[in-house]
């Protein structure tokens, strides 16, 4: 609608001089009186018609035009990055990255989700190797720049390298070498120090820097993990010349980012596992919050040196293993040395990583003694403790010469953060299972998986635990030959039976999720050394072992009758039995392997 009428209406009033009305749609009539001929007059009139002319003029002027979309876009962009990159320098400098890691590993976690959903389906059954080789190469990229937590991830993967695809394997040999450490100055601190952005470890949890304790300290750590490093010193004599000196110890320095990105770190896990199971039908979540406090006790080092006490005491209590196995030394206060959750100082013990073979044949050690060693002391603590070390990975367990035995090996462990405690309950039953696959008590073993919430064929189910293939029913029927499954195929029917075993997840007991892990780091560190240990018979006896509660007297005589402990004895009788014969045929394969 134009601003005014474009035309004025002249109505002629009788009795009276001639009037002009203008009309304005928003204004009121205006009287417009005639001009006269008196220059006063004309000049009044003039201005009167100047005036209305510039209001009429102001009033016809356009609304000012609205600014593009460009513009307000553009506007809105550069506030938003002005605000993104401050929250970036913030959470980098203040926040250790916590924030920025945990959208990385979100972004890493939707491409990831997206190309599968895309991408696996049978149309693509000839494309599935590069799917696996993009998802690895994004999830190697993710855990190589986030690091800390991301590593212990990252050494799950590797461990699992002989069940996954290829590219896996490929792309997580990696993951038990030296982690990046960080700068001295973060370890030791200085009080005169205020604008740096981390808290300095050994400033903030003991008040003092490294030299205030020892009598030397190295600056550069020789060992570095994903949540420690490891520097080397000696310690300073005590006041009033009591307590050792000169001696040389491992103090193991938590990284100061770790405290900020524990968290970020353990909700992004959550996160992905919801997401996984949600979008693949996959029950996944059941684990997530087990396996997070198990992560937080992981970073306290007031509990690791709990945990390596309590394994040196058992240990002492175990004929087998005691003169061959051995626990470093804590030092406490005392010793003269401070604890916190952030510092812990041990005994210096020198050795290699138990899949160097190269090492370990050049001290003139055997490494199926190795080995043995090894699995045996894992074992026990399933077994016969209750008291399992859930990190066992090479880097964990060093080699050493014995200091008595002369070519003996003695193995050390060391890193006891991760330390699960067995229900009595589940250990009877787990060693009862144990027992059951090697006397082929199908009866039981089918129980025991009906308890456990796991719905898998004694077949299947023996398989898992022994994580090798194990058949305790032979199938009476004839099976009829199937064609060879395509890759896709058997990825599809591999999803199919996890689903269908984990259909019951409430009942799965969680201490089972780090037991399969745990068998599956001693497989994988046998396997590196090229299989020497007969590892699923080792296990067995030790299962025999904790049956018959050597340690705990839960199955002692005294306790369940004559009847059932006679029956107990010739049980264990027919097992250690059936062990020597399957330990014959596994040298017999051995013998034909060499030849």
């Amino acid at each position: 609608m134009p601003s005014r009428i474009p035309f004025p209406f002249r109505h002629p009033l009788p009795g009276s001089p001639n009037f002009n009305f203008h009309f304005h749609p928003n204004l009121r009539p205006r009287v417009v009186r005639p001009q006269t001929s008196s220059f006063a007059s004309s000049s009044s009139s003039s201005s009167s018609l100047s005036a209305s002319a510039s209001s009429a003029s102001s009033a016809r002027a356009p609304p000012r035009p609205p600014r593009s979309r460009l513009f307000v876009w553009a506007r809105r962009g550069v506030v938003l990055g002005l605000l993104g990159t401050g929250a970036y320098l913030y959470d980098r400098q203040f926040n250790a990255s916590a924030i920025t890691r945990s959208l990385r590993t979100g972004y890493i976690g939707i491409l990831c989700t997206i190309d599968y959903k895309i991408n696996f389906n049978p149309r693509n059954a000839d494309k599935i190797e590069a799917l696996h080789e993009r998802v690895a190469r994004r999830l190697k990229w993710v855990i190589d720049t986030n690091q800390g937590l991301y590593l212990k991830l990252g050494q799950a993967l590797g461990l699992q390298a002989a069940l996954l695809p290829k590219p896996y394997r490929e792309a997580f040999q990696h993951v038990f070498d030296r982690a990046p450490a960080v700068d001295y100055a973060e370890v030791e601190g200085r009080k005169n120090e205020r604008a740096h952005p981390i808290p300095k470890v050994f400033l903030q949890d003991l008040g003092l820097n490294p030299h205030d304790l020892f009598e030397s300290f190295s600056h550069e750590p020789l060992a570095s993990a994903s949540i420690a490093q490891v520097h080397k010193a000696v310690l300073s004599p005590r006041k009033g010349g009591e307590g050792e000196t000169g001696k040389v110890v491992a103090v193991k320095v938590q990284k100061p980012a770790i405290r900020k990105q524990m968290e970020w770190d353990l909700f992004s896990y959550r996160t992905l596992m919801w997401l996984t199971e949600k979008l693949f039908d996959m029950p996944m979540y059941f684990v997530a919050d087990y396996v997070s406090s198990q992560m937080r006790l992981e970073t306290s080092f007031t509990n690791e040196a709990r945990n390596a006490r309590r394994c040196a005491e058992l240990l002492a209590q175990t004929p087998e293993l005691r003169d061959d196995v051995y626990v470093p030394r804590v030092y406490g206060e005392d010793e003269g040395c401070k604890e916190s959750d952030r510092v812990m100082v041990m005994e210096w013990i020198d050795g290699c990583r138990l899949n160097d073979q190269k090492a370990i044949e050049g001290m003139g050690l055997n490494l199926r003694e190795v080995m043995d060693l090894a699995i045996s002391t894992i074992s026990a603590m399933t077994f016969s403790w209750g008291f399992v070390h859930c990190d066992p990975h090479p880097g964990n367990i060093l080699v050493r010469k014995h200091p008595t035995k002369r070519g003996r090996p003695q193995i050390v462990l060391i890193d006891h953060g991760l330390y699960i405690t067995l229900p009595q309950k589940f250990r009877e039953e787990y060693c009862t299972l144990w027992r059951s696959l090697f006397v082929l008590d199908v009866p039981t073993i089918e129980s025991i998986a009906r308890k456990w919430g796991i719905a898998l064929d004694a077949n299947m189910f023996a398989s898992a635990i022994l994580l090798r293939p194990f058949q305790v029913r032979k199938n009476r029927q004839q099976k009829e030959e199937k064609p060879e499954l395509s890759q896709y195929e058997q990825q599809v029917e591999l999803k199919r039976r996890m689903k269908t075993m984990l259909e019951n997840e409430q009942l799965i007991p969680r201490e089972l999720i780090f037991l399969t892990r745990c068998q599956r780091m001693m497989q994988a560190n046998n396997q590196l050394l090229g299989s020497p240990s007969s590892r699923v018979n080792l296990t067995a006896k030790w299962a025999a072992i904790g049956y018959t509660g050597t340690l705990t007297g839960s199955r002692s005589l005294h306790v369940v009758g004559m009847r059932t402990w006679l029956r107990d004895h010739w049980d264990a009788m027919i097992f250690r039995l059936t062990l020597a014969i399957i330990d014959l045929a596994f040298w017999a394969t051995r013998i034909k392997q060499l030849l």
